[in-house]
């Protein structure tokens, strides 16, 4: 008699105990340590990293063999990178290059060794495209810029420069010195 009356009291106090140690166990315990601001944070083989415009259209897709990123920095680093830009989801231009950097905060890139721009003919423009050492995307005021020796297809006519800038709002491209061309219709 005494058993069957006890027996609900145990199974509270055994119910209770289990209910303290499950809380016990289940507590998630946050804890962080300082990663060493020489090492990657993250790398990644075969990166494709994809934006989208506020439209839901196609904007930004950044592809590369390897890609790493360190501590407490926004700048994807990459190697064999391709930087493809859209507006209003078509095919404007890709970025190629053997090593490089990308912010997409800031939508700055700079592009070395063996860099090559393409832009698709329009019904407007030939095909045009670049090739460079090295080359600085300012996506933020849509700049592209090198200081190093460049030379340019547009169509069949050919120009080489020592250092460019090529603005994509007004399509104009200024060829800063050492400057020869050699057009043709």
């Amino acid at each position: 008699m005494i058993r069957q009356k006890l027996f609900p009291f145990l199974l509270i106090l055994l119910m209770g105990l289990l209910t303290f140690w499950l809380d016990q166990v289940s507590q998630i315990t946050l804890f962080s340590r300082d990663l060493n601001p020489q090492r990657p944070e993250f790398v990644a083989n075969g990166l494709t990293a994809t934006r989208f415009d506020v439209q839901g259209k196609l904007h930004e897709r950044l592809t590369a063999d390897k890609a790493w990123q360190f501590p407490k920095q926004h700048d994807v680093y990459f190697d064999n990178g391709l930087l493809t830009m859209f507006r209003s989801g078509v095919l404007d231009s890709t970025f190629k290059s053997e090593t490089g950097r990308y912010n997409p905060r800031t939508r700055q890139g700079f592009f070395d060794h063996r860099v090559r721009m393409d832009k698709p003919a329009t019904a407007e423009q030939p095909a045009t495209s670049l090739t460079t050492t090295a080359m600085t995307l300012d996506g933020q005021n849509n700049i592209v810029r090198s200081a190093t020796p460049v030379e340019i297809h547009h169509g069949i006519s050919v120009a080489n420069s020592v250092g460019f800038t090529y603005d994509y709002r007004n399509k104009q491209a200024h060829l800063l010195s050492n400057v020869r061309i050699l057009y043709a219709k």
